[in-house]
């Protein structure tokens, strides 16, 4: 009777299992066939605005929602694709150039904007406006880098109940030393690099004066960048904004609009109903039918739909986008596979140049190095361009010291030139809390080393670990002396982990220009000498059922971080990540990783 019913729960999971498979593939076949069911899109008629939604985070890279749509916690289906930082500056300069687009409203509501990535596209969207053309912005509420790229709109709109922050940037960091010394675990830290922050949650309950100093620095630097923008836009002097910014002037909507960041308190219907028919030419009470508005999706289809033949020769934009993962990558993070990719898109004759789009706060060393590695041999073959989005700190700045030139944004983190390591001791948890003993064999002194976290290392162990990790920051600083033509000294003076903002980095030597993907593309063909070229793209979109096969697999523990990041607050995912770590700890972790943190902007 046991053996029945043991068979017959694991006929049933089977079955369910089996079930929410084929319902997942039929949900990605329903996506795949409306998608290509669609109508194409209407062709732009004269006196058109384009509509940008920004309801989205943002990638460097567009991609199909796919399973990324699902979320663990509050599930929801979204087949739609993701909004891509590439695709969006190729649709903005494309109405830029456009007769028939007169202007672009921005609905800024639930963007996800990174603040390098808010530069880049305030660039695009300031030359868009150098042409005579117009931008109005709307929102329920402003978040500071939606703010940010709306201020420089010729009208700025919200909702008569909205909120702006507009309070300057500040970070909070949680620490896990009194949590973990509750629960009987004691993470065993390595490291180099007095900068080097990441690991300090597990042995401090604050900030280090070092860390303090550097994270001063660094939104020292970043925040009168996004001041001179909003200044320049607004007519505001820096410090009006700066007495906007500390007297919380601008939180409500009232206050907001009595500040001057805002023009006008509406409903979003007003916007449709008034202010673009005004600005048009057109009748309030004919709006719906004689309004020519352009929904971002279809202006992209269009541009797609009007490619003509391509020119034969091609730069390979690389995206490294998310966490260093050992092994295998996902839609998320950076693997070993991106070095695949990379091969892959130089094996086409035609490739003349590389553009590396790095937005990556860093990770696994061994997979950095795969993928360094990698790029070395691509450079001995034609140019290697740098362009960095939010993040390219630590393995992020590993896998790109050796580019030609390295481009940034004023507000992008890098550097974070530093190693550590970690591994849990849970001897106390387990043995004197849960009443776990435990008793080994082996045939040499140190068979069991780095293999068991139910113990405390000894020191030689420590001594071990800790000359690895020098020797791998050795290394680290040595590619980066080669790669910047810097002294090993040099480096190891703006190393030890500290992070930069990209106007620092700029200023000490760890990058070579200021601009974003647009300039690395333009530096890239002329190394190449190339004056027609279009671009490709890589790595390529996984289909479907792999997607579906890595939900299932272990890397579904990330993509659950990710979405407690969106959906619960950055805190709580860290929580969740402590976890995981601990638990997933059965070998020494070697990292070139700045620390995460919460940044309120």
């Amino acid at each position: 009777m046991k053996s029945f019913f043991k068979y017959l729960l694991a006929t049933v999971v089977g079955m369910l299992i089996v079930a929410l498979i084929m319902f997942f593939v039929m949900i990605g076949s329903l996506g795949s066939l409306l998608s290509k069911s669609s109508a194409p899109a209407a062709p732009v008629k004269d006196n058109s605005v384009l509509q940008i939604d920004l309801n989205k985070t943002v990638n460097d890279q567009a991609r199909a929602a796919g399973l990324s749509g699902i979320s663990p916690l509050n599930p929801k289906f979204d087949m739609s694709k993701s909004l891509g930082l590439n695709e969006m500056l190729r649709v903005i300069e494309a109405a830029k150039n456009d007769d028939k687009i007169k202007g672009i409203y921005l609905n800024c509501e639930n963007a996800g904007l990174g603040l390098a990535t808010t530069q880049e596209l305030h660039k695009a969207l300031s030359d868009f406006k150098e042409t005579g053309k117009y931008i109005y912005s709307y929102a329920d509420g402003y978040s500071l880098s939606e703010y940010h790229l709306a201020s420089l709109a010729d009208s700025v709109f919200m909702q008569p109940q909205g909120m702006l922050n507009f309070q300057g940037l500040g970070a909070r960091l949680m620490f896990y030393t009194r949590f973990l010394q509750k629960v009987g675990v004691e993470m065993q830290v390595i490291r180099h690099g007095q900068f080097k922050s990441a690991v300090e949650p597990y042995f401090r309950t604050d900030m280090s004066p070092a860390n303090r100093h550097q994270y001063e620095v660094m939104f020292g630097s970043m925040w009168p960048a996004i001041l001179a923008d909003v200044s320049a836009s607004r007519g505001l002097s820096e410090a009006r904004l700066n007495e906007i910014a500390d007297s919380l002037l601008g939180f409500t909507a009232p206050g907001a609009l009595r500040a001057g960041l805002v023009d006008a308190l509406v409903p979003r219907s007003y916007i449709k109903e008034k202010i673009l028919p005004a600005r048009m030419g057109v009748a309030d009470s004919l709006w719906e039918k004689d309004l020519n508005i352009v929904s971002y999706g279809d202006y992209l289809a269009n541009l797609d739909a009007a490619k003509t033949k391509k020119a034969k020769d091609k730069i390979a934009v690389i995206y490294a986008e998310g966490e260093i993962v050992g092994g295998e990558g996902s839609g998320s993070d950076i693997g070993t596979d991106l070095a695949a990719q990379i091969q892959k898109a130089v094996k086409d004759k035609n490739v003349k140049a590389l553009v590396l789009r790095v937005n990556s706060p860093g990770g696994s060393v061994l997979t950095a190095d795969i993928i360094y590695q990698e790029l070395m041999k691509v450079k001995e073959r034609m140019p290697v361009v740098a362009s960095y989005g939010n993040y390219a700190a630590s393995g992020g700045y590993y896998i790109s010291c050796m580019a030609d030139k390295i481009f940034a944004q004023p507000n992008t983190l890098t550097g974070s030139i530093g190693v550590f390591g970690t591994i849990p001791n849970t001897q106390e948890l387990l043995t004197k809390k849960l009443g776990f003993d435990f008793d080994e064999v082996k045939t040499n002194k140190n068979a069991t080393a780095f293999k068991s976290m139910s113990r405390p290392m000894s020191a030689y162990e420590k001594a071990v670990m800790q000359q690895n990790i020098e020797e791998i920051y050795e290394g680290f600083v040595s590619k980066v002396a080669a790669g910047r033509g810097m002294t090993w000294a040099q480096v190891d003076s703006i190393g030890q982990g500290r992070v930069w903002s990209g106007t620092n980095a700029l200023q000490i030597g760890l990058v070579d220009s200021l601009g974003g993907l647009e300039d690395a593309l333009a530096y890239a063909a002329s190394l190449a000498g190339l004056e027609n070229y279009t671009t490709v793209e890589y790595p390529k979109e996984k289909d479907f059922m792999t997607q579906l096969m890595e939900m299932f697999s272990a890397k579904a523990s990330a993509k659950m971080q990710m979405r407690m990041t969106e959906e619960m607050g950055a805190e709580w995912s860290e929580a969740y990540r402590l976890l995981m770590q601990v638990r997933d700890a059965k070998e020494p972790q070697v990292w070139a990783r700045m620390e995460d943190v919460v940044v309120f902007e």
